[in-house]
């Protein structure tokens, strides 16, 4: 075997020889009762963890005379280790003793990491620990580099699915509401509908009650009135007359009047449904524009229904609603 060689191998059985005593115990035992190596702690923890390191570390690398000078210096500190192990709190002066041993620890753990200090990096850099670090953390950078390019990739490849993903859920959201309204609207026209029969039926009862009043008075004549009298008769008779008369065309007015309602709302429910058919039939932005535009006018403006003059209605709310929707369309590219 060569010299060297029997350097590294007395160097190893040192280090295995050293490891074999329990640190913990060095420091304090519970038949020492209370004296303890507790000032030391830091200098055994220093000395620990550097054989910690050369016991894993390839010592092969050292120079002789490096072997040499560490492997002493652990013998002499397992020389003081054994002296701890072999005290005992019966010994002559424990106190002194005890205060021996911290400055031997104290004093070796500074020597010995000057010998060694300037050897841990060298041997962590051989051992590839370092190298291999710096090699998977730039196969690290240019995978994270690699994998940011793929999703920048990605994303690009994406943005127009998500565009045409929102315009779907939009136009989905959109014909949600439509539906509702639709629905609103029709349901609005078949209540206005029904209450439009109660009163026609007023109108007629009370048309009718008119003529069979209207009757009576003229069948049912009593003579030998002087004028006074038949002043007052007449009075009466037209007062009644008169009162059942404006009933009737009252109710015929409100009759009328929901009639108006019930067919404007169908039909806004009706437009709604043609608004729908036509925006999802068309693709170009210039043709759905002007299809909401005049679907907006259709829906909100003034229909003449023929149940009320359209000359009495004002187009002012039409032309104002059409350029409140106007200004709010998207402008076509």
């Amino acid at each position: 075997m060569a010299k060297n060689d029997q350097a590294i191998h007395e160097l190893r059985d040192t280090l295995q020889n050293f490891l074999n005593f329990d640190q913990s115990k060095l420091i304090k035992r519970e038949e020492w009762g209370t004296i303890s190596l507790e000032e030391a702690k830091f200098d055994f923890e220093r000395i620990y963890t550097i054989v910690n390191y050369l016991h894993i570390l390839p010592i092969e690398y050292l120079p002789s005379n490096a072997l040499a000078t560490i492997k002493n210096e652990l013998v002499s500190i397992i020389a003081i280790f054994n002296k701890i192990n072999q005290f005992t709190v019966e010994s002559p002066n424990p106190g002194q003793q005890r205060n021996e041993f911290v400055r031997d620890i104290q004093a070796h753990s500074e020597l010995f990491y000057n010998q060694t200090a300037q050897w841990v990096p060298f041997l962590a850099y051989q051992k590839g620990d370092v190298a291999r670090n710096i090699e998977a953390l730039s196969q690290s950078i240019k995978q994270a580099e690699h994998l940011l390019e793929n999703t920048k990739m990605e994303i690009s490849k994406k943005e127009n699915e998500i565009g045409e993903i929102i315009v779907k859920a939009r136009e989905a959201s959109a014909a949600v509401g439509a539906a509702v309204f639709t629905q609103d609207f029709k349901k609005e026209s078949e209540n206005l509908k029904k209450g439009s029969r109660n009163w026609l039926i007023a109108a007629g009862g009370l048309a009718l009650a008119t003529l069979v009043i209207a009757g009576l008075m003229w069948y049912y004549a009593e003579p030998g009135l002087d004028r006074g009298q038949l002043f007052q008769k007449l009075g009466t008779k037209l007062a009644i007359l008169v009162i059942l008369i404006t009933s009737t065309i009252w109710c015929g007015k409100i009759y009328k009047a929901l009639m108006h309602l019930s067919t404007i709302n169908g039909h806004r429910a009706l437009s709604i449904q043609t608004l729908q058919a036509f925006v999802g039939a068309v693709e170009n932005v210039q043709l759905k524009d002007a299809v909401v535009l005049e679907a907006s006018r259709a829906i909100f403006g003034n229909v003449p229904t023929g149940y009320i003059d359209a000359s009495n209605t004002s187009s002012d709310g039409d032309i104002k609603l059409f350029e409140i929707v106007k200004n709010l369309m998207p402008k076509s590219s």
